[in-house]
């Protein structure tokens, strides 16, 4: 029987570590693309911060157009221009006959938190880094919610990923994990963007180039010079018993027949019952 001894005894421990690093890299590539994070924000209430891949790859070369510079008044405007739509329960489409309208992702308190931060981190991120934030408070029931997303730039076109809205943490450990990946969806999301003036939905194949990799969250592309072309600036903060806002549209014909065929899927109505409600809809947007 023989030992290792001298160079062969240190060859053996290479390979032994080298094996360790292979391991310790693949379920690192299976768990998702690691990521360096750079702070920016972060308080109680809100966190913002810049990220970046670890691991560069030859699909996502450094192309955003960071740092930039933009007003508190601009980044104000964008964030009032974001809505999205809760999706609808059978239940209340059904036998309340209720439409979901369209409701703000970030409303004045939270656009006044954020805008500044945001602005911060655009100033200081570098073409390869992303702006991602997380807005944890509590609900008037007492129970805690989070926002969260990541935003970038490329040329005229501003990117938004939105990945919970709102949503209830059950636990501390969920809360953390929003916390450290603020771009991974708990489950899938409940909620789309209601794309408004220059703004154009994007599936999650346009999404993969997204700069830390591909995303299954709701996500907008804005044509932001346009928009704030057009957009008055955001109003001052004034007391509620300022006028209302306006409604919002209702479901649009395209929406209605995008949760038709969603419930159609889940097996909560029959063939006949889809095909007249479908039939109903279409004539109605005629």
């Amino acid at each position: 029987m023989k030992f290792l001894v001298g160079p062969n005894r240190k060859r053996s421990k290479k390979c032994a570590i080298s094996f360790v690093v292979f391991i310790i890299l693949l379920l690192t590539g299976c768990a998702g693309a690691p990521i360096f994070s750079r702070p920016v924000y972060q308080d109680p209430i809100l966190i913002v911060r810049l990220h970046s891949p670890l691991y560069k790859s030859k699909e996502h070369s450094a192309t955003n157009s960071h740092p930039i510079t933009f007003t508190v008044q601009d980044l104000q405007s964008i964030l009032q221009s974001l809505n999205i739509q809760r999706e609808m329960s059978f239940l209340n489409y059904y036998v309340f006959r209720q439409d979901a309208l369209p409701q703000p992702v970030f409303p004045p308190d939270l656009r006044e938190l954020l805008a500044p931060q945001i602005q911060t981190a655009f100033a200081k991120a570098q073409s390869e880094e992303i702006v991602v934030f997380v807005i944890s408070r509590p609900r008037e029931d007492g129970i805690p919610v989070i926002t969260s997303g990541g935003l970038f730039v490329k040329g005229e076109q501003l990117t938004f990923v939105l990945t919970h809205v709102e949503t209830p943490m059950t636990s501390e450990r969920k809360r953390k994990q929003v916390q450290e990946n603020p771009l991974t969806p708990l489950s899938d999301p409940d909620f789309h963007f209601a794309a408004g003036p220059s703004q154009a939905l994007l599936t999650s194949i346009d999404a993969s180039a997204f700069p830390t990799g591909r995303t299954s969250a709701p996500t907008v592309s804005i044509h932001y010079k346009a928009l704030l072309a057009h957009s008055p600036d955001p109003p001052l903060p004034l007391n509620t018993d300022s006028a209302p806002l306006p409604s919002s549209p209702a479901f649009s014909s395209e929406e209605k027949l995008r949760q038709l065929k969603s419930w159609h899927q889940q097996g909560l109505i029959s063939e006949p019952e889809y095909r007249k409600k479908r039939e109903e809809i279409l004539e109605a947007f005629q």
